[in-house]
């Protein structure tokens, strides 16, 4: 399309279709993964099962992106380990790495560094390795040293770089070229959601006609759960709307609810919920289901909770908001890998919004 248009105006509408929207990012290259938000920031580590060693590297999006690396020690046992000065016994290939004091925040079982030319010249030393490994056991139980598998990490790179728009500009990790760090797309636009307005609260009779309708309506094929221990949930949405939910099948750590928009008059018309997602998240195209479901009746704010194991370190979370005629999204976030590290639900973030 470029060509039928100048330079300038052809820049212009590239920066453009980058501000206005960006289609998150979520992908595993072989041992590393890679999320990348709405607003294309960054973040790729290596995921492994049962690891120790975890190294991070995170860019935001724009000319001057700002950039950073961390490599943190962590047993995913309570023993108690030796401290060893983990920024002392790193090795790569066999070879031992080494970090300035003065360009490196050092402690015994992190080190991290924000300044740009020092993470554009470790991931220069690192992205052809083959792993990372501590010189030394801290536990000398353990039977194997902790190590950083880097196979994976260049593509992991070149995602980011894709995703940024810095293939063949002098600000690529991978993929670099001889274009100006000028001709990056700026950081795209943050989606705006409307606040939501809180609504008469519901009546005891419109709360009682709205249960009795949905008793009839709701088919036993639907639920698993025995209709005496469904638990009904309703929430004023609007003046003529509202929000019910019903839950419906339980398992360990999950309970999965059925939601509906209600009127609020006769004869209490009910649909089904639908929550639209503004993006596809690799080959799933299905609606968000309403797993571990929380509504704030002062926010108009519905979250939802799917773990994907027990303790937390896996699944999706997402929130949205009633902007008067549906809900829209708000946050979203996913943690595909299972492998002990995001826990207590930080899990990587892909969509983010303002008010």
């Amino acid at each position: 399309m470029c060509k039928w248009i100048t330079a300038p105006l052809c820049l212009l509408a590239t920066i453009l279709a980058f501000s206005v929207q960006a289609e998150p990012l979520q992908a595993i290259y072989n041992d590393w993964q890679v999320s990348c938000d709405n607003l294309n920031h960054c973040v790729a580590r290596n995921s492994q099962d049962g690891q120790e060693l975890v190294m991070k590297i995170t860019r935001e999006a724009g000319p001057e992106g700002k950039s950073s690396v961390s490599i943190d020690y962590q047993r995913n046992s309570d023993e108690q380990t030796a401290d060893v000065p983990v920024a002392n016994h790193l090795q790569m290939n066999g070879k031992t790495l080494s970090f300035n004091h003065r360009e490196w925040d050092v402690s015994t079982k992190h080190l991290s560094t924000t300044n740009r030319l020092v993470v554009n010249d470790f991931i220069a030393t690192v992205r052809e390795g083959s792993s990372i490994q501590l010189a030394v056991k801290a536990d000398p139980a353990q039977p194997v040293r902790p190590v950083i598998s880097l196979k994976g990490i260049k593509a992991a790179l070149l995602a980011i770089d894709a995703q940024q728009g810095r293939v063949g500009t002098k600000t690529a990790w991978v993929s670099r070229g001889a274009k100006p760090a000028s001709s990056v797309p700026p950081i795209p636009a943050t989606p705006v959601i409307a606040r939501f307005s809180e609504p008469h609260a519901l009546s005891e009779t419109e709360i009682s006609a709205i249960t009795q309708n949905a008793a009839t309506t709701i088919e036993n094929n639907d639920c698993s759960l025995d209709p005496s221990e469904r638990e009904v949930h309703i929430f004023a949405l609007s003046n003529d709307k509202a929000l019910m939910t019903v839950n419906c099948d339980m398992g360990a750590y999950n309970l999965y609810a059925l939601g509906f928009l209600v009127s609020r008059q006769a004869p209490y018309k009910m649909e089904n919920l639908t929550l639209n997602m503004p993006f596809k998240l690799g080959e799933d195209d299905e609606s968000p289901e309403l797993i571990n479901a929380d509504f704030d009746p002062k926010t108009g704010m519905l979250s939802t909770y799917d773990k994907g194991r027990g303790i937390g370190d896996c699944g999706v979370s997402s929130r949205w908001v009633f902007d008067g005629k549906q809900f829209r999204l708000a946050a979203f976030a996913s943690e595909p890998s299972c492998d002990g590290y995001s826990r207590g639900g930080e899990w990587p973030v892909l969509w983010v919004t303002q008010p």
